[in-house]
């Protein structure tokens, strides 16, 4: 009699994964068998994250086994892969389940029109961009299509390439599908559930093959996920042959664009509470980050005096450390976060409690973060791309009860991706209040 196997209390099962021990599987089927290796003679294979790059793979002699080994270098972090020890890929497997959500509000007549958009996508398996500015509130629009496809049996996934994200996209899921059993995957998370619906960054999709029917890709051209071929074939890798996948961004690179025709692009100009996105201010302004600035100095205090809570962005980290070091004496709460912060997950925690009205951060949270209050400065705003100017900009204002803010841009000579971001930020509202989506 088969038993399932239980970590801390949940059942598992790795339906649609590819694993490296048997003796954690109970009534799941191997599909496929092979080294987690294989080379043929166009040269070697990662059955992971399907390297091919001979860069990306190192070989060396073993002289215990007296045979040579070659191993992927490219998804190590997820488990080596050799040519040597096998893995099993796990036969993918459906389940219907009622998928019952609850929405504390109703949805605004732009997110009726997306949300029937993306069932009418999901229902027929038909790839979709929706092109959505920031606070659009484009987690609420899936729901139902998430409910149809969990009715229907379809293994769901959630993705987006940063763990942030995937973070704040698993809060706002776990809350409306409080009866799903939801796995949340990123790296030092384990799965808990047997995978029919999963919220993950790109890279878990690595350990998936032939399984999810319909797969939502939130912030598509965020990094690592663009620019990277591997993930975008491991996306793709983790589809069954059958699949919808809708893709979700309010900053499209032009070849995202052009691989939709004008039927499969959702325009999604104005936000959930109604109110128009806030347009960027410039000033000029030339950083000295070895001492303390008036200038900044009155700022931030201003900012501290009107009680706003205010994210300031630097475009490397070097910078910001040394700037941070002459601020932190006038402001005691000042903190600093970058992605190599080993505490940035408490430090973002305790921002959203309230614990710091100012916060010096790079581009790590340019996406996925959400709090009222909150204002943006973007220091030396000449040396940043258009979408990451766009999306620091969508950081202001996307709380319904606090609709508006200030986004200033500091430069020392305005460049051609500060003045399109504000371009692509007027234009949606002119789009916007074109369709009656917002209040002037």
């Amino acid at each position: 009699m088969a038993h399932s196997f239980f970590i801390g209390g949940y059942d598992i099962k790795y339906y649609g994964r590819l694993i490296d021990n048997l003796d954690v599987i109970t009534t799941e089927t191997v599909s496929q068998t092979s080294t987690g290796v294989t080379r043929d003679q166009q040269g070697d294979l990662c059955q992971q994250c399907g390297n091919t790059d001979a860069q990306l793979f190192y070989t060396y002699y073993s002289k215990m086994l007296d045979t040579e080994i070659c191993y992927c270098r490219n998804c190590i972090q997820l488990g080596r892969m050799d040519n040597i020890n096998p893995i099993y890929q796990i036969a993918s497997e459906q389940f219907e389940s009622e998928a019952d959500y609850h929405l504390p509000f109703e949805l605004s007549a732009q997110q009726t029109y997306a949300s029937r958009e993306i069932v009418a996508a999901v229902t027929e398996y038909k790839d979709l961009l929706l092109y959505a500015v920031t606070g659009a509130g484009k987690t609420e629009m899936i729901f139902e299509a998430i409910q149809l496809a969990r009715r229907r049996g379809d293994n769901v996934a959630v993705v987006s390439p940063r763990v942030d994200v995937v973070i704040e996209i698993s809060y706002r899921l776990k809350d409306a599908f409080t009866t799903e059993t939801i796995d949340v995957l990123y790296q030092g998370q384990t799965q808990h559930g047997e995978g029919h619906f999963v919220i993950a960054t790109v890279h878990q999709l690595y350990r998936f093959k032939a399984h999810f029917d319909v797969v939502f890709v939130d912030e598509v051209d965020a990094f690592p996920l663009a620019g990277d071929p591997t993930l975008t074939q491991a996306l793709h890798a983790a589809c069954k042959e059958r699949h919808a996948i809708i893709y979700m961004t309010a900053t499209p690179p032009n070849d995202l664009l052009r691989n939709f025709d004008e039927t499969h692009i959702v325009r999604l100009p104005a936000r959930f509470h109604q109110h128009p996105l806030p347009v960027p201010q410039f000033q000029l302004f030339k950083l000295k980050p070895r001492r303390r600035q008036l200038k900044l100095m009155h700022l931030f205090q201003e900012q501290v005096d009107k009680q706003r809570y205010t994210l300031v962005f630097f475009n490397h980290i070097e910078t910001m450390v040394q700037a941070y070091a002459h601020y932190r004496q006038a402001f005691p709460d000042l903190i600093f976060v970058h992605s190599e912060d080993a505490l940035r997950h408490d430090k973002v925690q305790a921002l959203r409690e309230g614990h710091h009205r100012i916060v010096f951060t790079t581009t790590i949270l340019e996406r996925g973060f959400t709090m009222a209050q909150l204002d943006v400065i973007v220091v030396n705003s000449h040396t940043f791309k258009k979408a990451a100017l766009v999306q620091i900009a969508g950081r202001v204002g996307r709380k319904k009860e606090a609709p508006t803010g200030r986004v200033l841009f500091l430069h020392e000579g305005i460049t051609g991706e500060m003045l399109r971001a504000r371009r692509d930020i007027r234009a949606m509202n002119r789009l916007a209040l074109e369709r009656g989506w917002i209040h002037e």
